[in-house]
């Protein structure tokens, strides 16, 4: 009867043991879902869920699973590393951004890049200009293709002036058959002819052009009662340089027909020398025109 009771006993107290350990785990089951409350609510409640877990080596095992969810919370600093990684992407934008503000530097020089060639091209384009205007062609001093062509055209107003007997032309008069007549007042003598066309000339050129073109009658000159010229444009001449000394220089002149003429250009050869400090022509008149 005593071993009986006693085998009772015992298997009564592996019953109160087995409900006292299932009273034990039913608590330890709940507990992850109060753990999941706190976890989302406040991270200090999670300490007591994990509290009655070492009660038991079971729920201890129960509990790892419980535990997983707590592991991507544990990944959240790698998602925040991820995030930041992700957010690296955004530094490279930062100098992105630079290259925005390097094209204002870059601007910046743009800005003496333009600026410097325009001096040049301010000397270059006014230097024509005050050759053409502030510059007379009889006192010039610089001779280059650009400043050749206004010399010619006074050198082809001065042949015109004198070839046509100046103005007004002077009574004409019969000489060996020929009708002549005398020049103007102001180029009526040698002296005065010469004088006027070695504003443009060299004095042998203007020299060689009055012998050919003009007889002396009575101290005066004359010439046959005649008009000459030419179709040619010389103001729409070009020139090239050809040969060039300190004080002599040719140039090779096209020197173009109206239009209307449908005839090819003309090519012309003039010959300039310094005299003194300025550029004269010294081709003979009549070579050139």
């Amino acid at each position: 009867m005593k071993i009986n009771t006693k085998l009772s006993a015992l298997c009564i107290a592996a019953t109160l043991m087995s409900v006292a350990q299932a009273a034990a785990a039913a608590p330890a089951v709940t507990a992850p879902a109060e753990a999941t409350q706190p976890s989302v609510a406040s991270p200090a409640a999670s300490v007591p869920a994990q509290v009655p877990a070492p009660a038991a080596s079971a729920s201890a095992t129960m509990s790892a699973p419980a535990q997983a969810p707590s592991v991507p919370a544990a990944l959240t600093p790698a998602a925040a590393a991820g995030s930041a990684k992700a957010a690296t992407p955004v530094a490279p934008s930062a100098p992105a951004q630079r290259p925005s503000t390097s094209v204002a530097p870059a601007a910046a020089p743009s800005v003496p890049s333009t600026v410097k060639p325009s001096k040049p091209q301010q000397p270059s384009t006014s230097a024509p200009a005050a050759a053409a205007t502030s510059v007379k062609p009889t006192q010039l001093d610089k001779l280059n293709h650009e400043s050749a062509v206004p010399l010619v055209l006074e050198a082809q107003s001065r042949y015109q002036y004198a070839i046509s007997g100046g103005s007004p032309v002077g009574e004409s008069f019969q000489l060996n058959g020929k009708s002549y007549r005398y020049l103007s007042e102001d180029i009526g003598t040698r002296s005065k002819l010469i004088s006027y066309l070695t504003q443009a000339y060299t004095k042998q050129a203007s020299e060689q052009f009055v012998g050919k073109f003009f007889v002396e009658v009575n101290g005066r000159l004359a010439q046959l009662n005649a008009d000459g010229g030419n179709l040619l444009e010389f103001n729409r001449a070009t020139a090239k340089m050809v040969t060039m000394t300190p004080v002599k220089r040719s140039y090779l002149l096209t020197v173009p027909y109206p239009a209307e003429t449908k005839q090819a250009n003309e090519k012309i050869t003039v010959n300039f020398e310094k005299v003194g400090s300025y550029w004269k022509i010294s081709s003979a008149p009549h070579v050139i025109f």
